[in-house]
C-alpha cells in the first residue's frame, strides 16, 4: 500500500493518486503559430495565465523587461497584462508616460523599498500573476499572485506566500486583501484555478499538487477552505491535504468537452517539453502524463517552465487547444510563442 509521507514545509502530504496510465488521446496535429505581441517598450516577459472576462480574453504576465526607463525608473517591472478578443491584436494597459502598466498596484511600502534598492542592490519586492478566474455570479476576476522578494542572480529569489485579488473589470484596478492568505511555508494555492458547478478550485502546485476548494464569494475567508484528503473527503485542515498529480508551478486546468474531461496543461520540470493529464473530476483520479509537444529551447541555455493553455478559444469543443509558452532571446529579452494541439 502506498503510504503518503508529511512534507512539514508545506504542511501537506506528499502523496499523488496513484497515476493511471497515460491519457486516452491522440495529438493529430502540432502547428506553430509564431509569437504573439509583446507591446509598446515590451523586450520580454513570462506566465501568460488567461481567462475570458466580460467579452474579453485577458493575459496577466510576470516579470516583463522594458526598452526603456518607465516614470520610476524602472527596466524591470514585476507584471504587466493585456487583453484582446482573438490571438492576433491584442491591446496594453499603458500608465501615464506610455510605459506599460502593472496590472496589480504596489503599496506604498513596496514602492518606497523598490525605489530606495534600484540603483543599489537590485533587490525589490515582486507581484507574481498566477490563475485568473471569472467570478461571473459576482461579475469580479479572482487573481491569484505572489509576493516575491527578489535580488539579481539566478533563482534569488523567495515567495513569501500567496494572496487573492479581486478585479471589477476594465477601467479599475485590483484590490489587493491586506496580509496574504497563505504563507510562506504553504502550498502556492492558485498555480491552476478554476469554478466548477459554483465551486472555486485551486491547485498548489510546486512538484506535487494538492488542491482546495471554497464558495468564491467567501474565497478571502481561510476558514471557510477544505483541502482534498482523498478516499472522497475533503477536509477543513490543511495538513490532511494530499497531492492529486505532480507537475510544474505554472499549471493551466480546464474542462475539454471534446476529450469529455478535464485537463492539465503543463511544462515538465527541467525540459522543453510540454505535457497532459486527465480526470473525470478536478481532483482526480488523474492519469499518468503524456508529451504533447517540445518546445523550442530557450535562447543561451536553460528550459521552458510556463506552458500555458488558453480554453477560451477552445475550437470544437476542445478538439483543438492553445497553448503559449515563453523562450529566452536574449539576456533580458524573450518572446511567447504560441502553438495549436488538435486532438483525436
Amino acid at each position: 500500500m502506498r503510504r503518503c509521507t508529511p512534507l512539514l514545509l508545506l504542511g501537506v502530504a506528499a502523496c499523488n493518486n496513484p497515476a493511471g496510465p497515460p491519457p486516452n488521446l491522440t495529438v493529430a496535429q502540432v502547428t506553430d503559430l509564431g509569437t504573439l505581441p509583446q507591446g509598446a517598450n515590451v523586450v520580454g516577459r513570462d506566465g501568460g495565465y488567461s481567462a475570458e472576462f466580460q467579452g474579453q480574453s485577458v493575459w496577466l504576465y510576470s516579470d516583463t523587461f522594458l526598452s526603456k526607463p518607465n516614470a520610476l525608473g524602472r527596466t524591470l517591472i514585476s507584471d504587466s497584462w493585456a487583453w484582446t478578443t482573438d490571438l492576433h491584436s491584442f491591446q496594453q494597459q499603458d500608465d501615464t508616460t506610455g510605459d506599460p502598466a502593472m496590472f496589480l498596484p504596489e503599496t506604498p511600502a513596496e514602492t518606497q523599498f523598490n525605489q530606495a534598492h534600484l540603483d543599489t542592490d537590485g533587490q525589490r519586492w515582486a507581484l507574481w500573476l498566477a490563475a485568473i478566474v471569472a467570478d461571473t455570479a459576482r461579475d469580479r476576476a479572482l487573481i491569484f499572485y505572489s509576493v516575491v522578494h527578489a535580488a539579481p542572480g539566478s533563482f534569488n529569489f523567495y515567495s513569501t506566500g500567496v494572496s487573492v485579488a479581486t478585479w471589477a473589470g476594465l477601467g479599475h484596478t485590483p484590490a489587493r486583501p491586506t496580509g496574504l492568505l497563505f504563507t510562506q511555508n504553504e502550498p502556492s494555492f492558485g498555480a491552476a484555478a478554476l469554478i466548477d458547478s459554483g465551486v472555486l478550485y485551486a491547485y498548489g502546485c510546486g512538484k506535487s499538487c494538492p488542491l482546495g476548494r471554497v464558495d468564491p464569494a467567501n474565497v478571502l475567508d481561510r476558514s471557510a477552505w477544505t483541502y482534498w484528503a482523498g478516499n472522497g473527503r475533503w477536509s477543513p485542515n490543511l495538513s490532511d491535504a494530499i497531492s492529486v498529480f505532480s507537475g510544474d508551478d505554472i499549471v493551466n486546468v480546464s474542462w475539454n468537452a471534446y476529450l469529455g474531461e478535464y485537463v492539465a496543461i503543463y511544462s515538465e520540470p527541467i525540459s522543453d517539453e510540454v505535457m497532459i493529464r486527465t480526470a473525470p473530476r478536478p481532483e482526480g483520479p488523474w492519469s499518468g502524463e503524456r508529451r504533447i509537444f517540445t518546445a523550442r529551447a530557450p535562447a543561451g541555455g536553460g528550459w521552458i517552465y510556463d506552458a500555458l493553455a488558453h480554453p477560451e478559444f477552445n475550437t470544437g469543443g476542445g478538439k483543438t487547444m492553445y497553448v503559449s509558452y515563453s523562450r529566452a532571446t536574449g539576456t533580458f529579452s524573450s518572446e511567447v510563442r504560441l502553438v495549436a494541439i488538435e486532438f483525436h
